[in-house]
């Protein structure tokens, strides 16, 4: 480390020093009225070295405890939620030897989509101190994109400060003040905070009872520390006084039976006693569970919610691609979604949509970790994924790596269906897989009717209409016919590995100016399918080019390009306009 002492030898520079001294006590003391917002709070990282530099060693105030991400990658992050959006003014790290030499600090409303507050090159380790800051934020996160040693990135501490008073700490219920049914306190493995943890009977129905009291009503983050040492998911439902609140909800396997992680879920309490259940849903049981940790979400003495600055013309850029990661590396000259992922980065869109089949070919967590990660993993903050056919091939359940690997941002609505606002549009991600399902054609009617937004777009994987070798595929006809009834305007999808666009029609296949525009986008990475059979309304064909779409839209329209791996332009819509 470089030395940070400088010695001053004439009179002019010690009174600069006495000068700069006096500086420092006052912006101190100007300081002083800010309160440590993160001690304790609710924190998540990108990786962990070993159990023991879990990433909640970061905030627990003690400077002997320490996070590490595993070693030897780029990017890693750890990510804070302070529980409510939050005023914040000062960020200070401390690093252990394994230092970043470059990173981020960003914060975000929703833990999905981030805004840089500082970027931070050619550091050297030690104390960084970071003061002067101005944002609202509900979660602060630092992104590590250049690592100062060939280790990982370690952090002693991580703290956040602000003018208001900090979110309610969480209250720790430990394994030994659980009610057990078919289960047993046991003390064989390492890394469990309190005296023991709970050992679940290897059958369906066993399960953990806590009695927990909240002080006052308000949403709250449920989270389980477990660890999981098999190679299968053990999914449990998370019942709030008998009411499920996350039905197999998955607890995916970590390291070893001495690697702990957490699974969270959120719910709204009423102020008294309250009883959370967590019950093995399958014969395997459930995971080995350390604790349960109840955090408040909200704080009344948080600040606002700041809004982005509108951008003239309601202007915004998204990149989208489905069929994405097969199992392969930038090693091999033949690996398409690291030359894809270096598209988006280009792109800087504000935000990334995916049509399904992510990663191939099971879609095992380890999978994503090990190839989505490597490349597309770089925006995952800015995804807004949708499940294809080969998250439900994962062997540890349909879906589960899936859903381990994304979270909260592929389930942000408790399901894998979701919707949200952008500008003057309304986006929904569908889940094809289960789209002749009645709750979630329930559920896309109600969401449709709801909306208020003057433009909509839908995306999932399966199409309705393809040129390709899978064909027009008829599961997604009722989602289409109740788009086309509350007027969208653009459909993007999957499935075939091609790129295909049709102009405007009706779930018939009959053109219609008043119909929606489909988009065939299959050609983020997976090896290329032929044309088989080309369909009516069909404008635009293109296979064996591997790309993404650079979709361009305003308050009122909507366009895109198809930018191939090469960096050149393959394909360019009209500009339309929405109904």
């Amino acid at each position: 480390m470089q030395s940070r002492k400088h010695v001053l030898t004439t009179a002019a520079a010690a009174a600069t020093a006495l000068l700069t001294a006096a500086t420092v006590v006052l912006a101190q003391r100007a300081e002083a009225a800010d309160v440590l917002l993160s001690r304790n709070r609710p924190v998540a990282a990108s990786s962990v070295e070993a159990s023991a530099y879990a990433p909640e060693k970061a905030v627990d105030g003690d400077t002997a405890t320490r996070w590490a991400s595993a070693e030897g990658s780029d990017p890693q992050w750890i990510r804070v939620d302070l529980g409510a959006a939050t005023p914040i003014t000062r960020i200070r790290l401390v690093w252990e030897a394994a230092y970043a030499s470059a990173y981020r600090l960003e914060t975000s409303a929703d833990a999905t989509t981030w805004t840089t507050l500082k970027a931070v090159t050619g550091e050297n380790g030690g104390t960084d101190d970071h003061t002067g800051l101005a944002a609202t934020a509900r979660y602060v996160r630092v992104y590590g994109t250049q690592r100062g040693t060939p280790y990982g990135y370690s952090l002693w501490e991580l703290e956040v400060y602000g003018p208001g008073s900090p979110p309610g700490p969480g209250t720790d219920y430990q394994a030994e003040d659980a009610a057990l049914s078919q289960a047993v306190v046991a003390v064989n493995h390492t890394g469990y905070t309190g005296s023991g943890f709970v050992d679940y009977t290897n059958v369906s129905g066993s399960r953990i009872e806590w009695t927990v009291t909240t002080a006052v009503a308000g949403p709250v983050a449920l989270t389980l520390r477990y660890a999981n040492g098999t190679t299968a998911n053990r999914p449990m439902d998370i019942a709030v006084d008998g009411a499920v609140v996350a039905a197999s909800a998955p607890f995916a396997p970590t390291a070893n039976w001495d690697t702990w992680t957490t699974y969270t879920v959120t719910t709204t309490l009423a102020a008294g006693t309250h009883t959370v259940r967590a019950t093995a849903v399958a014969g395997t049981g459930g995971p080995n569970v350390d604790k349960l940790t109840v955090t408040p979400t909200a704080s009344p003495t948080a600040g606002p919610t700041l809004s982005p600055s509108p951008t003239p013309g309601g202007a915004f850029t998204v990149a989208a691609a489905g069929d994405i990661a097969e199992q392969c590396t930038a090693s091999s000259s033949t690996c398409q979604h690291p030359k894809t992922a270096a598209l988006v980065t280009a792109m800087n869109p504000d935000f990334v949509l995916t049509m399904g089949d992510n990663q191939y070919d099971d879609a095992r967590l380890s999978d994503f970790q090990n190839y989505f990660d490597k490349t597309w993993g770089a925006f995952k903050s800015k995804i807004r994924p949708a499940p294809g056919n080969h998250e439900t091939y994962d062997p540890a359940g349909a879906m589960v790596g899936y859903q381990s690997y994304f979270g909260s941002i592929a389930y942000p609505q408790g399901k894998p269906y979701y919707s949200y606002d952008h500008g003057n549009w309304h986006f929904i991600a569908l889940d094809s897989n289960t789209l002749t399902a009645s709750a979630q054609l329930t559920w896309l009617q109600n969401d449709l009717a709801a909306t208020t937004k003057g433009c909509i777009a839908a995306y999932w994987h399966h199409p309705l209409f393809s040129s390709g070798e899978h064909g027009n595929d008829p599961v997604s006809r009722q989602a289409w016919q109740l788009l086309y009834n509350a007027r969208a305007d653009l459909v993007l999808n999957g499935h075939d590995h091609h790129y295909e666009r049709f102009g405007p029609q009706n779930p018939s296949a009959a053109a219609d100016p008043n119909g929606i525009v489909e988009v065939l986008g299959g050609m983020g990475g997976a090896p290329p399918y032929s044309i088989d059979n080309v369909q009516p309304n069909s404008q635009k064909r293109l296979t064996g080019v591997f790309g993404v779409l650079k979709l361009s839209f305003t308050a009122g329209t909507f366009s895109w390009q198809l930018i191939g791996t090469d960096g050149t332009v393959k394909d360019t819509s009209p500009t339309y306009t929405c109904h």
